[in-house]
């Protein structure tokens, strides 16, 4: 019996010591799941996006389907999706020239949709635009004067 108490103590003893470990090491591992910093850098919300358009020019991107983005979108905004890719960046290929001199933002309907994240991530390694953001929101909040 003396051997159970002597296993029990030690295990008690290693319990604690992880416990207070886990609290306050100053490099513990996070308890959930964060998103990966290089993807969250290119991440903007509504907020952030009026900051930056009150600093300067921006080029708008919309990834959007060309039948959405003629329904409704970003005034001056550019239609540059997957489907259409080859043919819409011939067609923009001079503005998209111009957007090395200022930030590009890419949108769609909202935090649920992928494919502004698809777009920027083209833009970024295909064209070498630096910065890209992927829009978090709702475009239609931004209140754009025409």
């Amino acid at each position: 019996m003396k051997v159970w108490r002597q296993v029990a103590l030690i295990l008690s003893a290693a319990l604690l010591a992880g416990g207070v470990s886990a609290v306050v090491h100053p490099y513990k591992p996070p308890w959930f799941e964060t998103e990966d910093p290089a993807v969250a850098r290119w991440r903007i919300d509504l907020s952030g996006a009026r900051e930056l358009m009150a600093r300067g020019p921006v080029l708008w991107i919309d990834a959007r389907s060309r039948q959405a983005h003629e329904a409704g979108a970003i005034p001056g905004s550019l239609l540059l999706n997957a489907e259409e890719w080859g043919e819409l960046m011939f067609e923009h290929q001079v503005a998209l020239q111009e957007a090395f001199e200022r930030p590009v933002v890419v949108y769609c309907d909202g935090e649920e949709c992928a494919r502004s994240s698809e777009i920027a991530g083209r833009l970024r390694e295909l064209l070498g635009l630096d910065p890209v953001y992927v829009l978090e929101g709702d475009w239609r909040e931004l209140k754009i004067a025409e």
